[in-house]
This record gives structure tokens, sequence and C-alpha cells, in this order.
């Protein structure tokens, strides 16, 4: 199992780096995931099968945590990138694919990185962290989003942009072709 922790982001972390204002158990944050992964796994899409989650109250904000189950034998595509294969236009294709898999069925990433990559044994391809992630609609310009922000992710380390520099077009008719 993988134990994650609801942390917060941005300006908002100075004040509280992991308190959440709660509007209902509906709307809170492992609530959605919980939900979002549920009908991920249910839609045979590659992401960790969610197991629970837990919220603590304190006053009218809470903290939370999510429980899923771990996905064996993976590394991030950010290390994999960095590893002796990370070249093979094979497997930047598949995470192409994979990510126009879930483009397919509407669901939309909000933070697609090269961290919520993953690739098991096989190359296998699973998309984790779907905090804030949604089910709707199709619409191109949010899935050119989506890619960009994964090809930003790559282009903040040299080692990975050096890599992407020549594989990103495979990834990107990869996910055109579907």
């Amino acid at each position: 199992m993988v134990l994650r922790h609801y942390w917060r982001g941005g300006l908002v972390a100075r004040v509280s780096d992991d308190l959440h204002l709660f509007t209902g158990v509906r709307r809170s944050r492992p609530w959605r995931e919980v939900a979002l992964l549920s009908e991920l796994v249910t839609r045979g899409l590659p992401v960790p099968e969610p197991v629970g989650a837990r919220l603590t109250p304190r006053g009218p904000f809470y903290r939370a945590d999510l429980l899923t189950r771990r996905i064996p034998h993976t590394r991030t595509f950010a290390d994999w990138v960095r590893g002796e294969e990370g070249d093979d236009p094979a497997v930047w294709a598949a995470v192409g694919r994979t990510i126009r898999r879930f483009h397919d069925a509407g669901a939309h990433h909000a933070d697609l990185n090269v961290r919520n990559i993953l690739l098991d044994q096989t190359n296998r391809v699973w998309l984790i962290d779907w905090d804030k992630g949604r089910i709707g609609g199709r619409e191109p310009a949010r899935q050119e989003r989506i890619l960009r922000r994964l090809r930003r992710s790559l282009a903040k380390e040299a080692e990975l942009e050096k890599v992407a520099a020549t594989r990103w077009e495979v990834l990107a008719r990869a996910h055109e072709a579907g």
C-alpha cells in the first residue's frame, strides 16, 4: 500500500502546509480522488486502486490522507528517461498512447509530470496522483495543456530535456494517433 498525505502548495502553503477548508465530505480532496480513481479502475485504465482515505477534522478545516494499492516494481518516467534505455521510442510511444486512452475516456490529469507517470517491469505505463483530476469532456485544448505541462516538466532538468528533445515527437504522434 501507499499512504499519501495531502499537502498544500503555492501561496496558501505559507499559511498552512496541510490544512484544507472543510465544505463537506463529498467535496473533500480524498473523497473526490477516491471516487475518480474508482471510476478509472472500473474503466480499465492504469491507475492505482484506491483502498481508503482519512479526514482528520480540526475546527473548520481538515487534514487528509489517501491509501492506494502499490503498483509493484515501478519507477517514475523521469528515472526511466535517465536510465540506459531512456531513449527507447517504443516506450515514449506507449506513454503517448496511454495518455490518449485517458483523454479518450474524458479523464484529465491536473498535474501530469514526469513523476506522475510510472513504468513497471514490462514498461506498462501507469498514471498516478489524480488529486484535482476529473472526468468530463474531450476538449482538445485541455488535452494540449496537459501535454504542454508534461513537456515543461521534462524541460526543467537538463538530463531529461536532452532525451526529450529527440523523443518528444514520438510521444506526441502516438498521442495524436491514439
